[in-house]
């Protein structure tokens, strides 16, 4: 029996993050070699199959209804030491998909007053690495967020400023040594 593999592989980049993603499927082919149509025809309809089931899941990581999976909870990254004595998060291997932008009608980012641009995705990213590694919950963060900003709102609604003065703040929390000031590891 004559057997075909076929594998695609995608890779998607975003925001300056990439994400790969292949499939591999084997099927029998049930003409014999000297039939070449029938052959080709089987190996078509195994690739349009692989195609199909790539793009599926292509569309269920990086589409519109992946955007409610990007707050599930991750394991907080392991401390690596970078030579200097001073321990820094390891960067996640499957960073959340990127979540749109809210805009104010023209196509532009708009913040809470209209005209702020909205967080970058790094910073986002490294809000939330930076809460896990203090072990506080969405809504601790959030309420720690807004005791340092001074209003309420998600860690996907801050400006680039806001987000910038929680940040500081974060990392101010942090003495240099890779733990908080309770002595507890915090990066």
């Amino acid at each position: 029996m004559l057997k075909a593999n076929i594998g695609l592989s995608r890779k998607i980049t975003r925001d300056f993050n990439s994400t790969g993603y292949s499939v591999n499927l084997e099927g029998e082919i049930p003409f014999p070699t000297d039939d070449v149509q029938g052959v080709l025809e089987k190996v078509r309809e195994l690739f349009s199959l692989a195609q199909e089931a790539l793009a599926v899941e292509i569309d269920r990581d990086q589409g519109e209804d992946s955007i409610g999976r990007r707050d599930e909870e991750r394991p907080a990254p392991k401390p690596v030491s970078n030579g200097n004595g001073k321990g820094h998060a390891a960067r996640p291997t499957n960073p959340p998909p990127s979540r749109p932008a809210p805009t104010n009608g023209d196509g532009a980012k708009s913040g809470p007053a209209g005209n702020e641009e909205m967080a970058s995705n790094k910073q986002v990213q490294f809000l939330l690495t930076m809460g896990k590694c203090f072990k506080l919950s969405t809504p601790q963060l959030e309420n720690r967020v807004a005791e340092i900003i001074g209003r309420r709102c998600g860690v996907y609604e801050l400006t680039k400023k806001e987000a910038t003065i929680v940040l500081d703040q974060f990392t101010k929390a942090t003495n240099g040594n890779g733990t908080n000031g309770n002595g507890r590891q915090g990066r």
